[in-house]
Formats: structure tokens, sequence, C-alpha cells
């Protein structure tokens, strides 16, 4: 079909096949006129999600090009009034992806009569990354609508509008948009911020608000003596605020690449945070923990090794087998290979490949018991565990393979006997006597 022939099926004919195919030709024909931009926003609106679908990618693609945003902008703006909570959304989407360029076509909407349409526009506009939007939006900040305060003031505070801050932080005494004004500060940033954020935190009896301030230093501060000020803090907290702080001083100090030590009698709150949903917390739990673990961290430490990340489980694994005592040694281990069955705390081929890079340079006695616990579980392993267990040891120690497989020879097992000649021959592992 031709454009224009495509145009005209997906806006008229009937069957939701024919228009997603007409919709997919006029996006691969590459055409970019006024007719298919229209027809692309209106298909934003079709019944079928398969033809909105298509024309929300189109019109991203067209988009992309600097001459013709303006034209996808002014397209899709008016469907953020549509009826349709999806529809709204979907020209949502699509504007944002347009960038700076489609701030000029959301402008008029912040003078929109209904006050959830000019929040959406506001919300969309925060996200543009054009400062010079921040006129347009600042002449909202005294609207009569609380939600459309609040979309300002957090719209000014993710486009930078350092030149307002006076003003956004002179809207705190408004209690609907206090927890806005306090994310803006930290957005926005700098010494006047940063000061107002630690007033905020110091003064506020709200613990919400107060668990904001911290977060958005977490976010701002760029002075270490912050982070130290926060760690004093820690003890006398509630539990809730204390991982809160403890991620923020961590944040700071990753930020700053300063290293600070968690004090000992605080190391339950490290724990405490290496059980939390949040990565962030997580991380900022890890790195109080420091380069030297206790047996009281295993459980957390066991924890985070669940979630399968592998930069955070190979920290784990180097830092308990170069600088944790054989003690700990021995129970992290233990507890891995314990609990495999049920919980698959980690995935057994990850682990080894994580050791064959760590065992050589690990403490020779941490070393070795890291190595008898994986011979331990050969035994109970599924037949893939004992296959990858052999070829782990074979390339860390050799000798530990030999006598794992003369054990199980001499076992009397005639299973396990017959599984060791076999990777013995497999193997090639001529230092063992094959009965």
């Amino acid at each position: 079909m031709s454009p224009q022939d495509c145009i005209s099926s997906l806006l008229s004919v009937p069957d939701a096949a024919l228009r997603r195919r007409a919709a997919e030709e006029l996006m691969e024909a590459g055409s970019v006129s006024e007719d298919a931009i229209s027809a692309f926003a209106k298909g934003l609106t079709d019944p079928d999600k398969g033809v909105r679908d298509i024309c929300a990618l189109a019109l991203a693609r067209i988009g992309n090009s600097q001459t013709h945003t303006h034209f996808v902008a002014e397209a899709v703006v008016p469907l953020i009034t549509h009826e349709s909570l999806e529809v709204r959304n979907l020209a949502g989407d699509i504007l944002i992806k347009l960038g700076p360029g489609a701030a000029d076509a959301l402008y008029p909407y912040l003078r929109d009569p209904i006050s959830d349409n000019r929040k959406f526009a506001c919300d969309i506009i925060g996200l543009s990354n054009n400062p010079s939007a921040i006129p347009y939006v600042r002449a909202i900040l005294t609207d009569t609508d609380s939600n459309v305060r609040c979309a300002a003031i957090e719209a000014l505070g993710f486009l930078k509008a350092s030149e307002l801050l006076g003003d956004i932080i002179a809207m705190y005494d408004d209690e609907t948009v206090r927890p806005y004004v306090v994310a803006a500060a930290g957005s926005i940033g700098g010494k006047h911020a940063q000061d107002f954020l630690l007033k905020v935190m110091d003064e506020s009896d709200d613990e919400f608000i107060q668990i904001a301030a911290i977060d958005a230093l977490a976010v701002c501060a760029d002075d270490i003596g912050i982070a130290h000020k926060l760690l004093q803090l820690l003890p006398s907290a509630s539990p809730d605020v204390q991982v809160v702080l403890l991620r923020t001083v961590y944040s700071i100090a990753f930020r700053l690449k300063i290293s600070i030590d968690l004090p000992h009698g605080l190391r339950s709150v490290a724990q405490q945070a290496l059980m939390d949903d949040d990565p962030d917390t997580r991380i900022s739990g890890l790195l109080a923990l420091g380069k030297l673990y206790e047996e009281e961290d295993i459980p957390a430490l066991l924890h985070e090794m669940h979630y399968n990340n592998p930069e955070t489980q190979q920290h784990i694994l180097s830092i308990v087998l170069n600088h944790s005592s054989p003690a700990v040694v021995r129970e992290f281990f233990e507890q891995v290979f314990t609990s495999l069955p049920e919980t698959h705390i980690v995935q057994v081929p990850e682990l080894l490949g994580f050791l064959t890079s760590i065992i050589p340079t690990a403490a020779t006695d941490n070393a070795a018991i890291a190595l008898q616990t994986i011979s331990r579980y050969y035994q109970s392993a599924i037949p893939d565990h004992r296959r990858e267990i052999i070829e782990f040891l074979l390339a860390v120690d050799r000798h530990e393979v030999v006598r794992l497989l003369s054990d199980e020879i001499t076992s009397g097992q005639q299973h396990r006997v017959e599984d060791a000649i076999q990777f013995a021959e497999f193997y090639n592992i001529r230092e063992i006597v094959l009965p």
C-alpha cells in the first residue's frame, strides 16, 4: 500500500488486524508527513492495543529527529486530557521520550481549567530536561490546587532550578507540599539546600519528613562532614531512621570516594540494612560491614547472596576468604551449602566460578576450609553439580580431587564408586588407583 492508503486504512478500516498492518507498513515506509504523524496520533486512541503500541513506537521514532519533534508533540499533546487513563499515560510516555522539544507544546496546558490536566502537563515538563521551561513552571507555584503546586515543586527540582531554591524553601510551611520541598532541595543541591535539609532533619518532629530530608542529603551532600554528623545520630535514632541514616552516610562516602568505619556497636544496623528489600539499602549495609566479617554477620550476608547479584556475591566471597577468620569461613560455607537444596541461595556454577578466581589468592587456612566444605557437598549434590565440583577442584587444587575421588572409590557404595571411576577416566586423573 502507498503511504496515503495506509493512512486511510489506519483511520477507517473496521478490521483491527488490517489497521495493525496498515500502521506497520506506514511505520516501515518511514513516512514523516504531517498526515502520517496525525494518523499515528489518532491511532493512540484505537480500541486495539496492537494498533496503539505500533503507533506509539512510530511516533517515538519520528520524534527522535529534531526536525519533527515539534510536529509529533503538537499532535500528541491534546491526548493528555483524554478520558482514558491508558491513552493519557501513553501520550505522556511519548512526550517524555521526545525530551526538551516537547515542552513548548505543553505550556498551554499549565493553564488548563482542569487541575488534573495542569498537574499532568507539569509532570511531563519536569521530566523534559528543558531548563527554558522553568519560568512557565514557576508561574504555577501558587496554583489554587495543592496537587499542582506539588507537581510544580517536583518539576523545578528535576529541572535543577537553583535560582528558585529560595522560593521553594519558602513554601516549606505549607504542610501539603512539605515532602516535595524537601525532595526538590535534594535534587537541586548546593550549600543552601544542604543547610536547609540539615535544619529540617534536626528540627522536624515528623519522622516521615526526617527520613525525606535524610534521603535528600543522600543525593546532594558533597561534604563528608555531613556523613560523619549523620553517623553520630545513629545510636539515638529509631530503627527505621537508623537504616535510612546508614544508607545516606555510605551513599555520601561512596560518592566522595572516602572510607567511613562503622563503630562496632552499630554493626547490627548494617546487618539490618542487609535484610532490606531495597538494593541501595543493602549495599550500604554491605559497605558498612567493611573488610572483616564476624559470625553474627553471616545471616545478613546470606540474605544478600540470595539475590544472586554477581558483584555483591564476589565482594562477599572475597572478604570471607581473604580477610575473615577461619571460624567465619567455616560457618559461612557450611550455611551456604546446607541451605542449597531448600533455598537455592546461590547457583552452584556461578559460586564455583567466583571461587575459581578467589581461592588461589585466599588465605591458606581459609581456602582449605572452603574446599573441604565443597568436597563434602559433592556426595549430596546432583550429577551436574558433581561434575562442576570436579572441574572446579581440578582448576584450583588437583590434590583435593585425587583425595575426593579416591575416598569415593573406597566407599563401598556401588553408585559412588562407578561415578568416581567415570570422572577419573574422563578427566584422565592418573594419580587415582582404579579397582
